[in-house]
């Protein structure tokens, strides 16, 4: 680190602070990343509203990642102290403005003459759609060996990492069910098929289902119905199933089409699964989470895995890495991820950039 990094981070992060816009729409943070590194010498490449770059010559790249995009809550700037940098109709609510700001950091004291070959990767809409799978897809891991990313942790004290060896993150498959029935009125059932009888027979298979296969469901929204005397000919239900174990989701997904069927007979209906996003866990590799210990010592702690999903994992199925917990709990700072409330102090990412520039100092393509 340098003597200007404690600054630099500071106000870089409440730039991005205050140009906070939400996934697949980040133009404005785009095009300032781009902009600063190009400052720093650098000849950034888009892919979407995503950007990266390289340094160094090599086939055996350690990246690092930061992903951009925020989250569609309205700021409390009484609780945050933000009120000088806060936007309107979005929010850096998961600390996404202090992943992009530490990166930038890290470039800009790399600078665009390092000899290590790097590649830094600021990648958008992570709350949502997956951009990951985007940026992956338009090359943005080739001749990558390792990659690493932190994420902001309030429960976490400031000054430490946190890691977890395999699965931190559980991964998410968010899908749809849709009944298709008859209508009619409730005094003539038999002339009818019941779409809303259906979806709560297979809503109340379906936390049996998960409990059997050691998941977490929930069922965030239930629609169906006109009025009180009339039999439904429709019902839409959506669900997110978190889970560790790919083979177990996918046995709960067959018993609970099986559970649909058994509906179907039952009422006469017929139904349709759809699949929103499927995310697989986050799984750290050995490997990188011993390099993290290495150089950051006694700065680092186990941390327990999550039920909440980053698709950060798609990384991690394609390359060796990891990603870790950086501690931002501190008086007045102690506010969930994803709250209206959550907020930082900016030194809590002097350790970030700690680590990352460690990593680079110790790499070995």
């Amino acid at each position: 680190m340098d003597e200007q990094s404690l600054d630099y981070l500071t106000a870089t992060r409440r730039k991005l602070h205050a140009m906070a816009e939400l996934s697949g729409a980040e133009y404005n943070t785009s095009a300032f990343i781009v902009e600063e590194l190009k400052r720093f010498g650098y000849k950034p490449k888009t892919i979407g509203t995503g950007v990266y770059c390289d340094v160094g010559r090599g086939n055996n790249r350690l990246a690092f990642r930061a992903d951009i995009d925020a989250l569609p809550i309205e700021e409390d700037v009484a609780a945050t102290g933000m009120g000088d940098y806060a936007a309107h109709g979005a929010m850096h609510a998961c600390g996404h403005d202090g992943h992009t700001a530490n990166l930038l950091n890290v470039a800009r004291i790399v600078g665009a003459k390092s000899d290590v070959p790097l590649r830094f990767i600021f990648q958008f809409d992570e709350e949502v759609a997956g951009g990951s799978t985007v940026m992956i897809d338009n090359g943005v891991l080739n001749d990558v060996s390792e990659v690493y990313a932190l994420h902001l942790c309030p429960e976490l004290e400031q000054g430490k990492i946190g890691y977890c060896y395999g699965a931190m993150f559980a991964g998410c498959c968010e899908f749809n069910i849709e009944y298709a029935g008859k209508s009619g009125h409730c005094a003539d059932p038999e002339l009818c098929a019941d779409a809303v009888r259906s979806g709560v027979y297979v809503a109340s298979q379906a936390y049996d289902l998960a409990k059997k296969h050691g998941l977490l469901l929930n069922l965030g929204k239930m629609m169906g119905g006109y009025a009180r005397n009339i039999i439904s000919d429709s019902c839409r239900q959506e669900y997110t199933v978190r889970f560790f174990d790919v083979g177990s989701c996918e046995g709960f997904m067959i018993d609970l089409e099986r559970a649909a069927l058994r509906a179907d007979d039952q009422n006469g209906t017929s139904h349709t699964v759809t699949t929103d996003a499927v995310y697989p866990p986050l799984k750290n590799h050995a490997l990188a989470v011993d390099r993290v210990r290495s150089v950051m010592g006694d700065k680092c702690v186990v941390m327990p895995p999550r039920n909440t999903a980053e698709d950060f994992s798609n990384f991690l199925e394609k390359t060796t890495g990891c990603m870790v917990w950086l501690g931002t709990k501190a008086e007045g700072h102690t506010s969930p991820l994803h709250s209206k409330t959550f907020s930082f102090e900016e030194s809590a990412l002097m350790t970030g950039t700690e680590l990352f520039i460690k990593l680079i100092k110790s790499y070995k393509a």
